[in-house]
């Protein structure tokens, strides 16, 4: 007679993402949409936060930055670098805006002229000097017209004029703003700091994917037709050795049911078969089941027959599954029950 075991070790990962229904709902968002990345978009307004946990989780920007942060201090991903961020050091906003002021009078009323050469002559001025009758650009100096850049003039730099003070100047002098608190700040004191891409650790996602995605649905249906269910789970055989299944259910009248899931590109062959085998000829329980994603080959098929295993496919768990209920009904004749050895 076999005996069920204690619940094995869960893998951490798994045990980590439980742990937070927002964990949950946004690995199972990772998985439906094969995404292993969770890049962070920038609003002119908040700053950077992460769209995809924003939406999944209902969160705030600032809580989706929490929420990676706490990702990568789990081990449930790894930082990669996605862009620089300027901070005030005064409310710490990232709305960081790059003002322009005068180098005489400090006045922010500047107007900014490209310097034009006019290259047969030489002479050089804002372009403001050279228009004549709209857009038409002549040298001020002999009149000649100038048709072509790079063959009549070109562009040599840029003028700055203050409005204020009327002076001109090459450059301006550069501050910065805080379109949050409203406070200037120098260059030297802006905070420079980084904003990460998450690279979600992809054993992790496997692993969630099994546990939670593949296996779940299993362990809720068992638990709806009367199980006690343990997953992962083990089976302790005649032979002393211990055999793991990903579900294994006890109702009251003492039948067990043990259930591996399979989820493949391709469809599985015999030797899935061969393996499961082993274990339930040691462990004998009431009725073995392989749930097959998206099938099995007809001779594994038939191989499973002979050894009392029954086979569940689909191109789902959920639509593999769907007829579970009935093999579970308690009948006279266990068509999965091996003979006693």
């Amino acid at each position: 007679m076999e005996t069920m075991t204690s619940r094995p070790a869960t893998s951490s990962y798994y045990i980590a993402i439980t742990g937070d229904s927002r964990l949950i709902h946004l690995f199972e968002h990772l998985v439906t949409e094969s995404k292993s990345m969770l890049i962070p978009s920038f609003d002119p307004y908040t700053g950077y936060a992460y769209p995809d946990i924003m939406q999944v989780c209902s969160a705030s920007p600032q809580e989706s930055l929490e929420i990676a942060d706490k990702i990568l201090s789990l081990g449930l991903g790894t930082k990669e670098y996605h862009d620089q961020v300027l901070r005030c050091p005064y409310c710490g906003a990232e709305q960081i805006k790059v003002v322009f002021h005068c180098p005489f009078c400090n006045s922010t009323q500047l107007y900014k002229e490209l310097l034009l050469e006019h290259i047969h002559d030489g002479v050089i001025g804002p372009v403001s000097r050279f228009k004549r009758n709209g857009d038409a650009l002549v040298c001020p100096s002999c009149g000649a017209r100038l048709s072509e850049e790079g063959r009549d003039y070109r562009t040599v730099g840029v003028w700055y004029r203050c409005l204020g003070c009327y002076k001109q100047a090459p450059t301006p002098k550069i501050a910065y703003s805080c379109r949050g608190c409203r406070k200037e700040v120098t260059a030297h004191g802006l905070v420079v700091s980084s904003i990460w891409s998450l690279a979600i650790n992809k054993e992790a996602l496997r692993e969630f994917s099994r546990l939670h995605i593949a296996i779940r649905p299993v362990v809720d249906l068992l638990r709806r037709s009367g199980y006690i269910t343990n997953s992962p789970a083990a089976l302790t055989g005649r032979s002393g050795v211990v055999h793991s299944f990903d579900v294994v259910g006890l109702d009251r009248t003492g039948r067990t049911v043990a259930a591996d899931i399979m989820v493949s590109k391709e469809v599985l062959d015999e030797s899935v078969i061969v393996r499961l085998f082993a274990k339930v000829l040691d462990t004998s329980p009431t009725k073995t089941v392989l749930i097959c994603v998206p099938g099995m080959a007809e001779t594994a098929k038939k191989l499973a027959s002979t050894y009392g295993i029954i086979i569940l496919e689909g191109r789902s768990v959920s639509e593999a599954i769907a007829p579970l209920p009935d093999i579970l009904a308690p009948q006279q004749s266990d068509p999965g029950q091996l003979a006693p050895q």
